[in-house]
C-alpha cells in the first residue's frame, strides 16, 4: 500500500448508508485502496480512483464473507458510489465522483454543505436515469455492448439458474473467457452478450447435474 492520508467530510455522518457498519467499511476500503493518481500496473493503467482486487481478496482484508461483500456491492452500486468491471487482472472497483471526495484542492473546507448536497442528488439521479434505460433497452440498444461484471452477475440472479454462492466467480469466467477471445465467437463479434450469458448458465446447470448424478448413483 502507498504511504498518505485520505480526506473525510464530516458530511459523511449523513450519508444513507452509514448507519450500515458493513457498507461503510468497505466503502472507506475502497477510498483508502484507490489510486490517488493513474498508475501502471503489468500493462494496464488503473485510473485516479480506481483498484485491483477481487471478492477472495477483499473478504480476507475485512474480515467478511463474499456474500456479504456482494450485498454491499449491490448496494453501494445502486446509489453510484461504486461500479466494478473485470479485466485480465482481476475485478477493477471504481470510486464514482472520487474527486469529490478527495478533492486535489488542499482547502477542501471552502466546499459548501450545499455543493456536496447538490452533487449527491445529482449522481443520484443519475443512477436513476441509468436505471430507468436500462430496464427499456430493447436487443437493438443492446448490440455490440461489453457487459460490466455486476450486469453479468445480475442477469445471472434474474435467470436463477446458477446458485447464489457461485454467481460472482461464474461471472467473472464468463468476462474472462470473451475478453480472452476480443468479444467474438466464430470470428464475429457478439452483437448480444446476453445470449451467450443464457448458454453459458444453461451449461453450468446441465454441467451440474452430471457432477451429481455421478456422485448419486456410481454403479
Amino acid at each position: 500500500m502507498g504511504k498518505g492520508w485520505i480526506k473525510l467530510h464530516r458530511q459523511f455522518l449523513e450519508w444513507e448508508w452509514y448507519d450500515e457498519p458493513n457498507c461503510t467499511r468497505v466503502f472507506l476500503h475502497c477510498l483508502l485502496k484507490a489510486n490517488h493518481k493513474d498508475k501502471r500496473y503489468r500493462g494496464d493503467v488503473i485510473k485516479r480512483g480506481t483498484f485491483v482486487t477481487s471478492l477472495e481478496i477483499l473478504s480476507h482484508e475485512l474480515s467478511i464473507t463474499t456474500q456479504q461483500l456482494r450485498t454491499v456491492f449491490k448496494k453501494l452500486e445502486s446509489t453510484g458510489e461504486i461500479n466494478r468491471q473485470s479485466n485480465r487482472r482481476g475485478t477493477v472497483v471504481n470510486v464514482c465522483n472520487y474527486d469529490t471526495y478527495q478533492d486535489v484542492d488542499s482547502d477542501s473546507n471552502t466546499r459548501s454543505n450545499k455543493q456536496l448536497t447538490n452533487k449527491q442528488q445529482t449522481t443520484n439521479k443519475q443512477v436513476t436515469t441509468t436505471k430507468n434505460e436500462k430496464n427499456v433497452k430493447n436487443d437493438k440498444n443492446e448490440k455490440n455492448i461489453i457487459p460490466t461484471l455486476s450486469e453479468v452477475e445480475e442477469y445471472f440472479t434474474e435467470t436463477d439458474k446458477i446458485g447464489s454462492t457461485h454467481i460472482t466467480l461464474e461471472a467473472e469466467n464468463f468476462i474472462n473467457h470473451y475478453e480472452s477471445l476480443d468479444w467474438k465467437k466464430n470470428g464475429r463479434k457478439i452483437k448480444r452478450w446476453k445470449l451467450q450469458a443464457s448458454t453459458w448458465a444453461n451449461n453450468y446447470v446441465k454441467f451440474t447435474k452430471q457432477k451429481d448424478n455421478k456422485f448419486e448413483n456410481p454403479f
